[in-house]
């Protein structure tokens, strides 16, 4: 769970879930986290990535990938992710950043 307020324009906001997809040295080394929201508002976007051990139905918001800082923002770990949940969020984060051909350049 982490603090997303105060929000801008699209932002999510609210206490709510997230998946953390930084490494925990990182997040201890910087203070920081990277992270997605998890929301239970689902609009069947092609970003979005169902999980399903949280209390209601909800997903991933694979397209608003934020850096926070997880003291500041009251960071609580609650569940760790289903099998095959970061992989499905991976692949989605690839193209958003431009980094499908880099992926594929390695792939060869």
């Amino acid at each position: 769970m982490l603090d997303f307020e105060p929000i801008k324009g699209k932002e999510i906001g609210k206490y709510r879930p997230a998946l953390v997809l930084s490494s925990k040295q990182y997040n201890k080394q910087t203070g920081l986290l990277i992270c997605c929201p998890i929301s239970a508002s689902i609009r069947n976007h092609p970003t979005e990535v169902s999980v399903g051990n949280i209390d209601e139905p909800s997903v991933v918001a694979s397209s608003l990938i934020q850096t926070l800082s997880w003291k500041e923002r009251r960071a609580k770990f609650v569940a760790k992710a289903e099998p095959g949940v970061m992989d499905e969020v991976l692949v989605r984060i690839i193209p958003l950043i431009g980094a499908d051909g880099v992926i594929e350049k390695f792939i060869e």
